[in-house]
């Protein structure tokens, strides 16, 4: 009986809420992941050189200081400015990234998919 009560209070909770917007979840066994879920947000978040950050949504601007083991942005219209990473990927439609740098000397690997998305260096 006492399942079914916490089910139902659960449901009861998430039907409250309803869909939420750009929610950042730092992976809590401390491994430095960092997931951005979304729309039409703005935050900033502190990298580690071991944080793997996935950006999900549309008309996002995220800020990443810090060094970044990599950057993942799927969506669209979201604008990303990164300190200094090893690697971005982009897909999905107009999304643009700005980095810094790579780390130490090098530039960072970059794949890019889908249609008018923009990773440029800032000078």
């Amino acid at each position: 009986m006492n399942r079914k009560l916490g089910a139902a209070v659960f449901m009861m909770v998430a039907c409250a809420f309803g869909p939420m917007t750009a929610v950042a979840q730092d992976d809590a066994e401390g491994s430095g992941n960092i997931d951005i879920t979304g729309s039409g947000e703005t935050a900033t978040h502190e990298c580690t050189p071991e944080s793997t950050v996935e950006i999900t949504g549309a008309s996002n601007t995220v800020t990443l200081t810090g060094e970044c083991k990599s950057v993942t942005v799927n969506g669209t219209d979201n604008k990303v400015k990164v300190e200094a990473t090893r690697a971005i990927t982009v897909t999905g439609s107009s999304n643009s990234v700005t980095y810094k740098r790579g780390h130490g000397k090098s530039k960072p690997k970059i794949s890019r998919t889908g249609t008018d998305n923009k990773i440029t260096q800032e000078k």
